[in-house]
Order: structure tokens, then sequence, then C-alpha cells
């Protein structure tokens, strides 16, 4: 009866957010055997487990900051942690603090990070639209990762990171952006119960402007993330057998999501990385 539960979870998540999360987490630790980041993939060689091209990701983001060793460190939209864990494992931060909106991440993030005994790290329920839990002028930098294509108040989101910033800090946002186009009113419909928000590349620029954020750079990573995907059959061939029809399950879930995603950075999205900081003088 579980495993049947688990089969009418994974077919629900198209049509609402947290439910979809919900089961992108089930999915990557069935495919892993392990909790994994919530992000896409970027790719680097071909026979890079899903894991290794996420951990991929994150490096190319990370290799566009200056070293944030021994800085405070702020992920906006954390997910189930298991980034910021990555980070502060490899990039040595002073501290890290990390808040998502969803409780179901948070949950998860901090029984692992007790689990593994990680004493500089905290998780925070939270909106990036509020930061409500952040102190002004706080954090050294601030890390948000495929998040803010949620947030229906980006320019909230932009004041939140200039206030918590320190003068002279450093952000990073890389963000899932579309290429304008008409939508239909399914996609409409369909966009609305997902809660996705996405700028365009110029909406972006002119916000980061307005924000007084000062944009150092921007890349499109398009193209990488879409080769990243196109391991996924491999990634399901070493998936270890349990149960035929769970099995299955998962697998369609993760073909769907991952065609859908494919088709969509080729023909609506863009996969751009933005970093940039808040000046000394404003």
């Amino acid at each position: 009866m579980n495993k049947f539960f688990k089969i009418i979870s994974l077919l629900k998540s198209g049509f609402s957010t947290d439910q979809y999360y919900k089961s992108m987490n089930q999915a990557l630790k069935r495919l892993n055997e392990e909790y994994t980041m919530l992000h896409y993939p970027f790719y680097r060689k071909d026979n890079d487990s899903f894991h290794d091209a996420q951990k991929n990701l994150t490096d190319f983001c990370m290799s566009r900051l200056t070293s944030i060793k021994g800085k405070q460190v702020l992920e906006i939209g954390c997910g189930n942690g298991v980034q910021a864990k990555y980070i502060l494992d490899k990039f040595s931060p002073a501290s890290m603090t990390c808040i998502d909106l969803n409780p179901a991440n948070i949950k998860i993030a901090n029984t692992e990070a007790e689990r593994r005994g990680i004493k500089n790290i905290i998780f925070h329920i939270d909106d990036a639209q509020k930061l409500s839990t952040i102190e002004n002028k706080s954090m050294d930098y601030i890390i948000s990762i495929e998040s803010a294509f949620h947030y229906p108040d980006k320019v909230s989101f932009l004041t939140e990171i200039f206030r918590v910033l320190k003068p002279g800090g450093s952000f990073l946002i890389a963000d899932i952006l579309t290429v304008p186009r008409k939508n239909t009113a399914l996609r409409k419909f369909w966009k609305k119960k997902m809660h996705l928000h996405h700028w365009s590349r110029h909406t972006y620029e002119n916000e980061l402007l307005k924000a007084r954020l000062h944009v150092k750079s921007l890349s499109d990573i398009t193209n990488k993330v879409t080769q990243g995907f196109k391991n996924y059959r491999y990634w399901l061939n070493t998936m270890k057998k349990k149960n035929f029809f769970e099995d299955l399950s998962f697998k369609i879930f993760y073909s769907i999501n991952i065609e859908l995603n494919m088709y969509l950075l080729r023909s609506r999205r863009q996969y751009c990385v933005i970093v940039g900081e808040k000046p000394f003088k404003t």
C-alpha cells in the first residue's frame, strides 16, 4: 500500500510546487541512495553521475565568486540543504545561514545536519522576499541557485539582498530566465499552479540596476545544462532495482521531468548565472 501511495504522489507532482519538491526529493534519493541537491546538472564528462553533474554546477557557480573561506554566507532557497553542506565542506566559509520557504525541505536539512554532526550551519524557514530572520548588513556573500524563478515579487528579493549584504559584499543568482513568447491559457494556468515567475534577461538587468546592485558578470550556461541532462538514461540504468512498478514509476517521473526541462531550455528558457556586488558607497 505504501508503494501505491508513492506512485500516486509522483503522479500529482505536476500540480503544486510543494508536491513537486516532495516527489523530486523521493526520486533523487531513490536514484542516488541518498538525498542529493535539487538543482540542474552541468556537463563536464559523459560518465558523470547525476550527483556529480550537480556538483559540477555548484562548482561552476562558486568559481564565479572570489574565495568565501572564512566568510559569512547566506544561501537563499537552500532546498534540502545538501548543496549548503557541500559548499561548507569544500569551500570553508566561517558559517552558512540557509533559508527556504518549504518546511519539508528544512526538516530534511536539519535532520541530515544533525545526523552528520554539522555545527556551523543554520537552516531557517523564511521568505526570500522578506528575509525576516536575517539582520541588516550581516552577510559577506549571498548565493541563490535555482530558486528565484518561484518568487512573485523579485523586486523585493533584490531589495532584501541589498539590505542584508555588507558594503562590498557579493551575490550570485543562478536562475532560469524566460525567452519572451506568447503563453497559452493552459501554460499560464500551469505556471500559476507551479508558482513559476520567470524574468527575462532585460528585466533582470534593469531591476538589478534599480536595486543599486552592481553586476560584474552574467554567464549563459544553457547549453552546458542541457547537455548535462542528456546523460539521464545512463543514470536510470545504474539505479538499483527494488520493485518493478515502483522502479518504473520513478523512471517515468524522472524521464518526463528531464525531457520537459530540455525542451524548455531549447525553446523558452535561458539558464544564467549573475554575479555582482553591493557597492561600498551607494
